[in-house]
């Protein structure tokens, strides 16, 4: 299953690259809890959040960033990527259905991403 919304306005790239880190997770998804034990790499880290304690792999790609939770049954992941034009945050796990609160706990996610990282955001 996917979830994707649209961060208005825009963020460039370099903006994604400077905001999106480890460290200010709680501050953009107040979803997630709380970050410790970044790795030195910081690439990757612990994560409390709304389905409990994860470990949590930051990648930089093509537009934005990834982030993965390793060890999550579901294979839980997002990107926030930017062609200038728009800004996505995509997210998906590894199941075709699911249980409608986890769900709604993974479009609560997204929606506290948009909240974090734009003013004015539109769902698509």
């Amino acid at each position: 299953m996917e979830w994707f919304c649209q961060i208005e306005p825009p963020l460039s790239e370099e903006e994604i690259s400077a905001r999106c880190k480890l460290r200010s997770l709680p501050e953009q998804c107040t979803s997630i809890y709380k970050v410790e034990n970044i790795s030195a790499d910081r690439l990757s880290a612990q994560i409390e959040c709304v389905w409990g304690i994860f470990t949590v792999v930051f990648t930089p790609i093509r537009n934005g960033v990834r982030y993965t939770l390793a060890n999550c049954p579901n294979a839980l992941q997002w990107t926030i990527t930017s062609d200038r034009e728009e800004t996505l945050i995509h997210c998906s796990i590894n199941q075709k259905t699911t249980d409608p609160d986890f769900a709604d706990s993974i479009r609560q996610l997204v929606e506290d991403f948009r909240r974090g990282l734009g003013s004015q955001t539109t769902e698509q």
